[in-house]
Order: C-alpha cells, then sequence, then structure tokens
C-alpha cells in the first residue's frame, strides 16, 4: 500500500514518483550512448585494417594486407588469411608493403598462419616487409617460419 502525505506548509516537496524514472532514463542514455561508443570503435578498428585477394600471374593467391594489424585487428585478420588458405590449393602470399603497424598480436597472427598454412600443405610466403616490421620479427625469431625473409632482398 502507497500512502501520500502533503509536506507540512513551508517544506520542500517531497521527491516524486518520477525521480526513479528520471534515473532509469539517464541509465538508458548512458548505456545507448556507450553502445554507440562500442559500434564506433568496431568501426574504426575495421577500418584500420584492409584486407583483399587476388591471383597473380605466377598462380598465388596473393593477400595484401595494410593499415594496422594489432590487437583490434588480429581476428579479423587471422580469419581472413585462414579463409583463403583453406579455399584454394594455390600457395599463399602474404604482401605486407601496407603494414604501418604490428603488434605482438600481428606478429601472433602471422605465427598462426605460418602454422595453418603448414598443415594445410600450401606453401606460405611473406613480401615487401617493412625494415621495421622484419627486425621485430627477427628479435623474436619469427623470421624462421618465412625462409624467404632471409634471403638478401629482405636485409635490414
Amino acid at each position: 500500500m502507497i500512502i501520500h502525505a502533503e509536506p507540512p506548509a513551508g517544506a520542500s516537496p517531497a521527491p516524486c514518483a518520477g525521480v526513479p524514472a528520471q534515473r532509469d532514463t539517464a541509465r538508458r542514455d548512458t548505456a545507448q550512448r556507450d553502445s554507440s561508443r562500442r559500434d564506433r570503435s568496431r568501426r574504426e578498428f575495421a577500418e584500420q585494417l584492409g584486407l583483399s585477394a587476388r591471383t597473380a600471374a605466377d598462380g598465388y593467391r596473393v593477400v595484401s594486407v595494410t593499415g594496422e594489424l594489432d590487437i583490434a585487428t588480429a581476428e579479423q585478420a587471422y580469419a581472413y588469411l585462414s579463409d583463403v588458405i583453406d579455399s584454394s590449393k594455390a600457395p599463399v602470399s602474404v604482401d605486407l608493403a601496407g603494414v604501418t603497424f604490428c603488434d605482438a598480436s600481428g606478429l601472433g597472427v602471422l605465427a598462426k598462419i605460418a602454422s595453418r598454412a603448414r598443415e594445410k600443405g600450401r606453401q606460405l610466403r611473406l613480401t615487401s616487409a617493412r625494415p621495421s616490421l622484419l627486425k621485430i620479427m627477427r628479435i623474436t625469431g619469427l623470421d624462421k617460419a618465412f625462409p624467404e625473409l632471409g634471403s638478401p632482398a629482405f636485409a635490414v
């Protein structure tokens, strides 16, 4: 049972029933803003990485990677590269010329994709990696998964 009483003369009115509704509205507005930020962040992450595939004259499936290969884009890159490896019997070449940033997650993608290619019996090579990426691959030992990185063309 709810009892409403009038406040004494001169007293400030008691909170009305609408106050909790106002708080609920504020919470909903905050949740919508947070959701909107997350959606915007996902779109920005997607825009940070470009992936495209084509078949080269030598028969290789060439995957061009552009942008940032990092924790925000690693899952997307791995899924795309895995699909290319799984869907074709052709050797795969990953063109890294457009990679502007690569963190440990990005290196992890390259390691996992090398492993997946071996499991599927596909030849995989990296091309056009920037010197900064090659350096970190050598420091971490990841270059050993890609023999072509030891060639003079990739000297840093």
